[in-house]
């Protein structure tokens, strides 16, 4: 089984880039992101009824994955804390986020991605700086109140790709 690496950020905060850098760097198998696919599917963002589900398979996707995979790595993009994220920002539902952060505590590393890179729009994916900036307080919030405190190795990365890369491959030296 690979070590595993969990990405945390709100949208636009270069996970997606990351975890294909991080694919080449290390490397790393990558497991793309399940609510992307969902959004392109549907041509539209979940409703509430459907987050559960979307939480289920990015974590069965990844499972699946980590038993396949031939690298010493495995990249989540984004760990199922996401949906759990957005279930609570966007629909006031914080139900996911005790089997989220659970499956969050067993990452060998969780990697933070800040807001720092400029807001670009994408169609149906992204609601835009201030959705971002909400997202990024709960995630801050979930860091250090539910991993933090047990255990849990989290970094939080800036910058352009290189630095952000160069930040990940430091923390697992």
């Amino acid at each position: 089984m690979p070590s595993r690496i969990g990405l945390l950020g709100g949208e636009c905060t270069g996970k997606s880039t990351l975890a294909v850098a991080l694919g080449r760097a290390l490397p790393a198998c990558v497991v793309p992101e399940v609510l992307r696919e969902t959004v392109d599917r549907l041509g539209r963002p979940p409703i509430h009824g459907e987050q559960a589900g979307i939480m289920a398979e990015q974590a069965a996707r990844e499972q699946a994955m980590a038993l396949a995979c031939e690298h010493p790595w495995l990249v989540a993009d984004p760990a199922p804390l996401m949906t759990a994220v957005y279930s609570l920002q966007y629909f006031a539902d914080d139900s996911l986020v005790p089997a989220a952060v659970e499956q969050a505590r067993d990452y060998d590393l969780i990697v933070w991605c800040d807001v720092d890179l400029p807001w670009a729009p994408d169609g149906t994916q992204r609601d835009g700086v201030g959705a971002r900036d909400r997202t990024h307080e709960i995630v801050a919030a979930l860091v250090r109140a539910e991993l933090e405190p047990y255990g849990s190795t989290v970094i939080k990365v800036t910058g352009g790709l290189a630095d952000r890369v160069a930040a990940v491959l430091a923390a697992l030296a």
